[in-house]
């Protein structure tokens, strides 16, 4: 299988054990070739991994991570239910199939806690001596936050949003290309000078995946509170952040026709007309090699100077039906270790979750030619925000949050109208769900 379609497809849908699983003192090291040693020895046994609402191949998990684990724990089979015909998550459950490790994406985090599979790791961490001062600091943050205090799942590698641009479209208007530190005032300012018609081609400074960039707002903001599951979408932060984005989509000469809305993407990476977009960095891993992409940091709100956006982790959690939790853990603190995390980075698969990690950053798609050269630091944000909390009806608000964005840009309704609307809808959605 072409790696790139491998790392594509994955992302669509994230040092040894003994260096994991330390103290901050690190004086609990054990050799590799003891570890490997009592690892040889120990009682084999099948550990079942299950990644819910993915697309990923029972061939994609082994190449990713199975092999690694396999070869860092003889005795473990890792055994992968691939999510889709007669394996969704109520159907998994029901069946009473063993599982022992779930990997969640962060919208699903809420809806595995519901399903009472989640397991209080704090007992592991302190019976395997796991550090956890290592770990991205917001990224852990919103574990404990969503815990109340308790480690629930770990991070295994997350993504966040870069602004790319296309130097090609630049160079044709003789247009300086975006820097580092700049706001979305000074991103407005420059788009202003890229979007025009030439030769007959309508061509757009800036837009970005509106759901997607208001999931990770660099305001930190959440769809709906976690207490009283009201939707927050109508406050005055989330009209900030929906008239920042609506400007670009309204730019006097090219404003977006409303069939565009949603192909941002093709625009950038297609039809080529589009000079800077925002997204995560699988953009440019699965980009045509002939486009001539760079990055840099997203730009920032003047109110949040430097602030990047959220990150956007994938976690991994022992089942609460695991009857080899120790074990389990054990390949969780290795899918942390920087071992594993230089695999990740190097695949391309997901950045690290670890602190001070631009040694293992530099070796990013190391693979991958569209990506030599690239400025990767571009890639994780030097201040990303508070990851805000999240809930089981976030979707709902979202969704409407997106519908009231897009009524607003293109003219149909005012901000304050639009986004009224937006919570109304919302609140009679989250209703419903209860009702269900």
């Amino acid at each position: 299988m072409c790696k790139r379609l491998l790392i594509s497809s994955f992302l669509t849908a994230s040092l040894l054990t003994a260096s994991a699983c330390t103290g901050t003192g690190g004086s609990n090291e054990t050799a590799p070739s003891r570890i490997k040693e009592q690892n040889t020895n120990r009682e084999p046994v099948e550990i079942t991994f299950y990644r819910p609402n993915t697309g990923t191949t029972e061939e994609q998990f082994m190449d990713l991570m199975g092999k690694k684990i396999k070869e860092k724990f003889p005795f473990v089979t890792p055994k992968f239910i691939p999510f889709g015909t007669g394996t969704s998550v109520n159907e998994v459950i029901a069946s009473g199939q063993p599982l022992d490790i779930v990997i969640l994406s962060i919208g699903f985090v809420p809806q595995f806690h519901n399903l009472n599979l989640s397991t209080d790791l704090d007992e592991l961490i302190k019976k395997h001596n796991y550090d956890t001062n290592r770990l991205e600091t917001t990224t852990f943050d919103f574990v404990k936050q969503f815990g109340n205090g308790k480690v629930t799942f770990l991070p295994i590698f997350t993504t966040a949003h870069t602004l790319m641009y296309n130097k090609d479209i630049f160079d044709r208007f003789g247009v300086p290309y975006p820097t580092e530190g700049m706001t979305w005032d000074d991103i407005y300012e420059l788009s202003k000078k890229l979007s025009r018609t030439d030769g007959g081609t309508k061509y757009y400074g800036f837009l970005t995946s509106v759901g997607h960039m208001m999931r990770t707002n660099q305001l930190a903001l959440s769809f709906v509170d976690p207490k009283t599951q009201q939707p927050l979408t109508g406050s005055e932060k989330f009209k900030q952040v929906v008239e920042n984005f609506a400007r670009f989509y309204n730019m006097p000469g090219s404003e977006l026709p409303k069939e565009k809305y949603g192909k941002e993407a093709d625009m950038f990476l297609k039809e080529r007309t589009l000079a800077m977009y925002a997204y995560f960095n699988s953009t440019m891993v699965s980009a045509p090699a002939d486009l001539n992409l760079e990055a840099v940091q997203l730009p920032s709100f003047k109110e949040a100077p430097g602030v990047g956006s959220q990150m956007y982790p994938t976690f991994a959690s022992v089942s609460s039906t695991s009857k080899n939790k120790d074990v389990a853990f054990e390949i969780l603190a290795y899918l942390t270790s920087d071992e594993m995390q230089t695999k990740f980075a190097k695949d391309a698969l997901g950045m690290p979750i670890v602190k001070n990690s631009s040694n293992i950053m530099e070796s990013f798609g190391a693979d991958i030619a569209t990506l030599k050269g690239k400025n990767l630091k571009g890639f994780y944000p030097v201040k990303p925000a508070a990851i805000a909390p999240k809930t089981i009806y976030d979707d709902l608000a979202e969704k409407h949050l997106t519908t009231a964005f897009r009524e607003y840009a293109q003219g149909a309704s005012d901000v304050n109208t639009a986004l009224r609307k937006a919570v109304e809808s919302a609140v009679k959605d989250i209703e419903a769900a209860k009702q269900k």
